[in-house]
């Protein structure tokens, strides 16, 4: 029997098989770096949306603060905790006062625990320093005589009569003895860095 040389469809055959994994391998690295165009394109528009809520945020502070710095406090009866035998005007505590932290009892608590965190970084001993003055109209009144550690300032007008105070964010001010807002700090609950500046600052300044 006529015997034919075969080896060329074995030589074809490797051929083809090798152009197929060929073929298969660009094919992965292909989608491989499809996928991570994709996954650096979707980062990047993350980035870009932290980056502009970032800016809006610092935006409506800024705007908060020109609105209600210089604004006038009106003078109103004050007592600490429940104690409302032992009253006094605003003004005659002003002299005494480092700082004011209001905030309100619909203020995420995350955000007001970190904000007191800060105050207790720079400040150690804030719950026996008479100077550092809490204010919350809203907070429940079993609270008053101890929330974070003070007795709460008890406004008889129940507000201080100033825009911010319908943000429910907590802020830290100064007043003058005309009852001025001479300092004010918002809390950005994204950057605490700025809180623990400014009272940083403030202590410096102050001592």
């Amino acid at each position: 029997m006529k015997k034919y040389d075969l080896s060329f469809l074995n030589s074809s055959g490797i051929q083809n098989n090798n152009r197929f994994l060929f073929i298969l391998c660009s094919l992965f690295i292909f989608f491989v770096f499809l996928s991570s165009c994709q996954n650096k394109s979707r980062e990047q528009n993350r980035d870009d949306g932290a980056d502009k809520y970032k800016q809006l945020v610092e935006k409506k502070i800024n705007e908060l603060q020109n609105n209600n710095l210089n604004r006038i406090i009106s003078n109103q009866s004050v007592y600490f905790g429940l104690d409302s035998l032992n009253r006094t005007d605003l003004k005659q505590i002003l002299p005494n006062c480092l700082f004011f932290f209001y905030f309100s009892h619909q203020t995420c608590a995350p955000c007001l625990q970190q904000t007191v965190e800060c105050i207790w970084e720079v400040f150690p001993d804030y719950e026996n320093d008479n100077r550092i003055i809490f204010i919350s109209p809203d907070y429940p009144a079993r609270f008053k005589r101890n929330c974070y550690g003070k007795k709460l300032l008890t406004l008889s007008n129940s507000k201080l009569g100033i825009p911010l105070e319908t943000e429910n964010v907590p802020f830290i001010f100064t007043l003058n003895d005309k009852l001025v807002i001479e300092k004010l700090h918002i809390v950005d609950k994204n950057d605490f860095d700025k809180t623990l500046f400014f009272l940083k600052t403030f202590d410096e300044n102050n001592h």
